[in-house]
């Protein structure tokens, strides 16, 4: 038997015991335009390098002479009771990381009983993701100038019974990219030989897109003319973005949406005071995976003061970095309720497939129990109190 065979066979937890080596996994199996578009930044990509070492510099002091018993590890946010305090966020152009991506996504946070984030700008529909997801799947809303396509948006979401609206606000204009620059970056895929080159080398990323179509922006598709070439279509959807939300229209989100607002990508204490004064039901803290600003601080360096700032008058949710239980852990110690997972995720079905978010989440949720035990922590919402002084 050959010996690339009797790697294949190995059991999945075998093959993959972690988050990073899946994200090794992925680099090898998917092309380099994708795997870039998945793991980069913007400028020198400070931002993300900080994201993961800032969580680094948050330690515990574990206490082991006590009585313990195994932890709870669920939650409840938002009025759901969930099986974890984290789950995976939303991720634009997810079809290019894997086909159908984010139907295996939903799918592996629906048998672990966590929320799904999708993206406006996400690969499958908003109908198909929730006929997946139900209950568990929360809107990512990049706001749109036109009115008229985002109140459908809107209520299209409704009509599924979506009930999480979070709004993004730290994207006010399109950024340069650098590595999706030099590759040429597009959707659909460019047709060149740089593209036809890095696909030939990733033969199964090849082979499953010939067999389910190139990736398209399937929610916003149906808002752009059926006649239009695919450079013209793309033009027409990068115009779509409404630029910076100011109060008034953050109010106007407020008044319209009947269920949970959200407002993603809060960093400063002026605009959590704003959120509060609109009577917003949460806010991430988050930079956007680094991929906007790179001198923006990271959510632990922020979360303290909003935590404190907020006062228990705002669930507070967070992401940037996050590749293990541990991870986690540090966050809603650092005053997060609940934690989002972008790139993990992502990585994970292009790693393995189809179940990849399920052996992903499931990783997470050992992980983090083994954390609480480590510590001596029966319960997450005490995290805090082991934090290294």
């Amino acid at each position: 038997m050959p010996i690339s065979d009797f790697f294949k066979r190995r059991p999945v937890a075998q093959r993959f015991p972690s988050i990073p080596a899946m994200e090794r996994a992925a680099a090898r199996r998917i092309p380099k335009f994708a795997n870039d578009y998945m793991v980069g930044g913007i400028g020198r990509e400070d931002g993300v390098n900080r994201n993961i070492s800032e969580l680094d510099k948050v330690r515990f002091t574990p206490r082991y002479l006590v009585d313990y018993e195994p932890p709870d590890i669920s939650t409840k946010i938002f009025g759901e009771n969930w099986d974890a305090p984290f789950g995976p966020g939303p991720v634009g152009l997810t079809g290019i990381m894997w086909p159908r991506a984010q139907i295996h996504i939903a799918r592996g946070a629906a048998k672990h009983n966590l929320p799904i984030g999708l993206s406006t700008y996400g690969t499958e529909t908003i109908e198909d993701a929730a006929a997946v997801a139900g209950r568990s799947l929360w809107f990512q809303l990049y706001p749109i100038q036109d009115a008229e396509i985002e109140a459908d948006l809107l209520k299209r979401y409704k009509a599924v019974g979506g009930d999480v609206l979070m709004v993004t606000v730290d994207v006010p204009q399109s950024t340069r990219r650098e590595r999706d620059l030099g590759n040429g970056l597009s959707v659909p895929p460019r047709q060149d030989l740089i593209t036809y080159m890095q696909a030939a080398m990733r033969p199964a990323w090849a082979l499953e897109t010939l067999r389910h179509g190139t990736p398209k922006f399937k929610t916003v598709l149906r808002y752009v003319p059926p006649d239009l070439p695919p450079q013209s279509s793309m033009e027409m959807l990068g115009s779509l973005s409404a630029g910076h939300v100011g109060p008034e229209r953050l109010r106007r989100y407020r008044d319209e949406w009947p269920g949970k607002l959200v407002v993603k990508g809060v960093m400063h204490a002026d605009d959590v005071r704003m959120c509060m004064d609109i009577g917003a039901d949460g806010v991430v803290v988050s930079n956007h995976g680094g991929r906007q600003l790179d001198a923006a601080p990271t959510a632990p360096e922020v979360l303290p003061q909003i935590r404190q700032l907020a006062g228990g008058k705002l669930a507070i949710l967070a992401d940037g970095g996050v590749r293990s239980g541990l991870d986690i852990a540090r966050l809603l110690a650092m005053g997060a309720d609940f934690v989002l997972l972008g790139r993990a995720m992502a990585l994970s079905v292009a790693a393995i497939g189809a179940e990849g978010p399920t052996h992903a989440l499931q990783i997470l949720k050992e992980e983090f129990a083994m954390t609480l035990s480590q510590m001596g922590c029966q319960d997450w919402r005490d995290l805090t109190k082991y934090l290294q002084e």
